[in-house]
């Protein structure tokens, strides 16, 4: 009975983790929402309660990492490190980054870059990353912009950053 336990384990967490991606990607909105004819790209109420949840986890995973055995430091260390990371960015990316457009301006927060109000007609690139598995849009006066397909607004805002490319 052990070894097929030991057999399925994986399985079971590969399927809850997809399953939790799934939820995360089916409760959002293809459009933003809109207050005046400007655009709010933002993260669902889904995402962001598994961005909250995932800081108390990264640290039970920080602990469970500091009682790794010997030998298993470095498999552990990169776990713990991958946790680390996402129980900042995704959090910060969740509550602490604002993102409008309309059709002239972009309208964006964060606590690196500030306020900024920016016109689309400084947009110099689009791209993507595979390691973030995300999209993303590159604006002199910004920066670099991270949009997710979790994104509230996601695909609406793909379409309109090809329009304002082409």
């Amino acid at each position: 009975m052990e070894e097929i336990l030991n057999w399925a384990r994986p399985l079971i967490s590969g399927l809850i983790g997809g399953l939790a991606v799934y939820f995360l990607v089916r409760y959002t909105k293809y459009s933003a929402e809109v207050e005046g004819g400007v655009r709010t790209v933002a993260y669902s109420k889904p995402f962001k309660i598994f961005s909250a949840a995932l800081i108390p986890f990264a640290v039970f995973i920080l602990y469970a990492m500091s009682q790794s055995y010997e030998g298993q430091e470095l498999a552990a260390g990169l776990v713990g490190g991958g946790f680390l990371a996402a129980a900042i960015f995704f959090p910060y990316q969740a509550f602490l980054v604002s993102f409008k457009y309309d059709d002239e301006y972009i309208y964006y927060r964060s606590p690196i870059c500030g306020n900024r109000t920016v016109q689309w007609g400084n947009l110099s690139k689009v791209g993507y990353s595979w390691l973030m598995q995300a999209d993303y849009i590159v604006v002199e006066g910004i920066g670099r912009i991270w949009c997710s397909n979790m994104l509230n607004g996601y695909a609406e805002l793909m379409e309109f950053v090809s329009a304002k490319k082409s």
